[in-house]
């Protein structure tokens, strides 16, 4: 296996080479976020490959520049079931057509006795973690965060346990990048990763899925606010609960296999030119739009547009199930309240005291409607304030603003 950072890894087994979550293009999130550390290398480099697999269609595990920059368009593409996101349309729009959605637990044979199989993972919106084995090694790629434990349980108890495990011991404190005090529990981070490598048996585990910063002016402090813990504190905790497992210190490109250990720099050449933007729309010049050809008001959005959306995804509608209240600020600014549960009825002017409201900037909330940005971007964008939130599992606490990446993907 080499590491190539983040969640992105060259899985090679029985002579087969398997990429997951690829990411090797800077900057992502449209130019708030890159690599950390940078790269040495770029997709250009990677060997042929025999299959990729992605485990969600978020902007650090599915970049259009780099899937766009391999050269084979037919490898086969392993991916979750698609309900509410545009992964598995995205990649047609790459021109990736071998494609297979898997369920949890169902492999895709790879032949050799190599497999790929997705597994359950914690995440929102279309998401798998990846068990990947054959005659000669088992891998397990833990995707976005560490899996709570009857996940890890179950996982073990059906595949065993692996040689490497990838774990995530991913401390983004997402609440205060919205303007909430922080949310994260202690099971979310290292603590989690440590369990969840003493739940598999893991012969060796290391760190990914937490390899990125945020760029320009602001960004070291918006880093330090939302990154509190990184994957040294990870490692540490580890040595001083769990000697008997490794927790390998791989920087990007570094390999690791049974018989010959850490090999460092084992993947180099060029890195790849830097992307004005990776978004997936502008990316392909597709053109597409929620509104009519002229800039839309504030008023108009809500009105025509939002209505006329939550018509063609009322599934999505309901995933998100809440009644949220938009305060929309700026020059054009407005106030509605709209319930996601009723998709039928139309948004009510003012705020009708839902249980969960936010604030958004009203150029960034017509971006939307127009396909300029997707709900990730602001997510991650420090420019997006929940402004009300019943504290809970979901559907209650953040799951609402997770969710209405269904609605706008």
């Amino acid at each position: 296996m080499i590491f190539l950072g983040h969640a992105c890894h060259l899985v090679e087994i029985g002579g087969k080479r398997i990429l997951t979550d690829p990411w090797l293009v800077d900057p992502i999130f449209e130019g708030h976020v890159e690599r950390d550390p940078p790269l040495a290398f770029g997709p250009a480099d990677l060997p042929p490959l025999d299959a990729i697999a992605i485990t969600h269609g978020h902007l650090d595990h599915f970049n259009a520049p780099t899937l766009a920059a391999l050269p084979d368009k037919q490898v086969p593409v392993v991916h979750p079931p698609i309900r509410f996101s545009e992964l598995d349309a995205n990649l047609r729009r790459l021109g990736f057509a071998n494609l297979h959605a898997r369920d949890d637990w169902a492999p895709f044979e790879l032949g050799g006795g190599v497999r790929v199989v997705p597994t359950p993972s914690l995440g929102v919106l279309d998401e798998c973690a990846y068990w990947i084995d054959g005659p000669d090694g088992r891998f397990w790629n833990g995707a976005d965060a560490p899996q709570p434990p009857g996940v890890v349980g179950e996982i073990a108890d059906r595949l065993g346990a692996p040689d490497l495990a990838a774990l995530s011991h991913n401390s983004f404190d997402q609440p205060s990048l919205l303007a909430l005090p922080s949310f994260k529990e202690p099971d979310h981070g290292p603590e989690g990763a440590l369990a969840a490598a003493r739940r598999l048996g893991a012969r060796a585990t290391f760190g990914a899925a937490s390899n990125m910063r945020w760029c320009g002016p602001d960004g070291p402090a918006i880093t330090r606010k939302v990154i509190r813990r990184g994957v040294a504190d990870w490692r540490a905790l580890m040595a001083r609960e769990a000697p008997a497992i490794p927790a390998l210190d791989l920087a990007p490109g570094d390999a690791w296999s049974r018989e010959g250990g850490i090999e460092r720099g084992a993947l180099r050449g060029r890195p790849a030119a830097r992307v004005a933007h990776d978004y997936i729309h502008p990316f392909l010049g597709s053109g597409e739009r929620y509104t009519g050809a002229a800039r839309p008001t504030t008023e108009e959005t809500f009105r025509r547009d939002l209505p006329a959306l939550l018509a063609k995804r009322p599934e999505a509608a309901r995933y998100l199930g809440q009644t949220v209240h938009f305060e929309i600020a700026g020059d054009d600014a407005g106030a509605f309240s709209v319930d996601f549960a009723r998709p039928d009825l139309a948004p009510v002017a003012g705020d009708a005291g839902a249980p969960f409201a936010l604030r958004v900037q009203d150029s960034d909330w017509k971006d939307l409607f127009e396909r300029r940005t997707s709900w990730q971007v602001l997510l991650v964008s420090d420019r997006l304030a929940v402004t009300r939130v019943r504290r809970g599992a979901p559907p209650d606490g953040l799951h609402f603003a997770y969710a209405l990446q269904a609605v706008f993907p």
